[in-house]
């Protein structure tokens, strides 16, 4: 009797995933001492590790469709997995039309999704390019390390939020960088809003990364609603601009976005957020969990200890200046945390 065991790493709305799936159940059907495990993950997350697996040597390039690690050591893609189980467990069944995969791959994604949301708020923002509908964003919030600024942007994507992203331009596109919304509109009319800066725990380090930009001199400690959504790591953008937030879908959405042309960063092609809102499953016997300010993740006597320190050239609004100043008393009247000291962090 064989013992193979085999870990399946895919995005979870693709076919390929699907005929995975397909593999994976026929073969631990077998009882033959083969076993095979699925790890569904996002577009973002598998381009992750892809990425991983290639800088540590294990594969030669990222644009396998699919990750299958035999005795976790062999690394295949899945015509070579498909192989192995043509040739060693005697599949020789059809897959199912092209339609009825993606069908599935729907309900996987649904149904992921659904997961996701019971530890992170969900949104979506629909996009038209053109006037064209051409796809959506799915975000999730990071609510266990920006509780604030999560909470700030959450109440904005409401049902009953007088000020909405709808109707919002990206207005400025940095290629090899990021893309960057306009302001807030209500009834066609900008509204420029603001909220302190929070921390900077979250890095600038992957693509997908969603942070909001700040209102710059003279308010440097203050963001303002444009965000920003990143084609890759931009190191640069750390300890200066708050991310709190990351694509979960969309990947390919941001691949087209990212092709269009330029003249002085802004992007030749309009493009649009036509519609917001909170994600929902399409099964409505799933209804969104409440919002929760933050997971237990980050203890909430380290969340109290987070604050800027800032430089003394910087001028700031008073209102800033009482918040650093109860911060500042606050710290000074706890007792001392390693962990604590370790959140702060130099604003420049």
């Amino acid at each position: 009797m064989s013992n193979n065991k085999f870990n399946i790493y895919g995005a979870v709305n693709t076919i390929v995933y699907q005929q995975a799936k397909i593999l994976l159940n026929f073969l631990n059907a077998k009882n033959t001492g083969d076993s095979a495990k699925l790890n569904p993950m996002d577009p973002f997350e598998f381009s992750e590790y892809k990425t991983k697996l290639k800088q540590e040597g294990k594969i030669c390039n990222d644009r396998q469709s699919l990750i299958v690690i035999q005795n976790d050591n062999k690394i295949m893609d899945f015509n070579e997995f498909l192989n192995w189980m043509t040739k060693n467990a005697g599949f020789n069944e059809d897959f199912p039309e092209e339609y009825k995969l993606e069908l599935y791959a729907d309900k996987e994604k649904d149904q992921y999704l659904v997961e996701l949301q019971k530890k992170h708020p969900l949104l979506y923002l629909d996009i038209s390019i053109e006037n064209r509908p051409s796809g959506q964003f799915i975000i999730k919030l990071f609510q266990n390390k920006c509780p604030k600024t999560s909470k700030w942007f959450y109440s904005y994507f409401k049902d009953n939020s007088d000020i909405s992203y709808n109707g919002v331009k990206f207005e400025r596109l940095v290629h090899n960088g990021w893309i960057q919304s306009a302001e807030f509109q209500q009834h066609g009319v900008r509204i420029i809003d603001s909220i302190p800066i929070e921390n900077f725990v979250i890095q600038h380090s992957v693509r997908g990364i969603v942070s909001l930009c700040n209102l710059g001199a003279p308010n440097p400690t203050e963001n303002s609603s444009p965000f920003m959504i990143q084609f890759k790591e931009n190191p640069y953008f750390n300890k200066k601009y708050v991310a709190f937030g990351k694509l979960v879908f969309g990947d390919t959405l941001l691949d087209q976005i990212e092709k269009i042309p330029t003249v002085y960063e802004k992007p030749i092609n309009e493009i649009t957020i036509t519609k917001t809102g909170i994600w929902k499953s399409a099964d409505q016997s799933n209804k969104p969990p409440e919002y929760q300010e933050f997971v237990d993740e980050v203890k909430p006597e380290i969340l109290r200890n987070w604050f800027i320190k800032t430089n003394e050239v910087i001028h700031y609004t008073d209102h800033y200046k009482e918040q650093l100043e109860e911060q500042k008393l606050q710290q000074e009247q706890e007792p001392n945390s390693e962990e604590a000291t370790e959140l702060i962090i130099e604003f420049s």
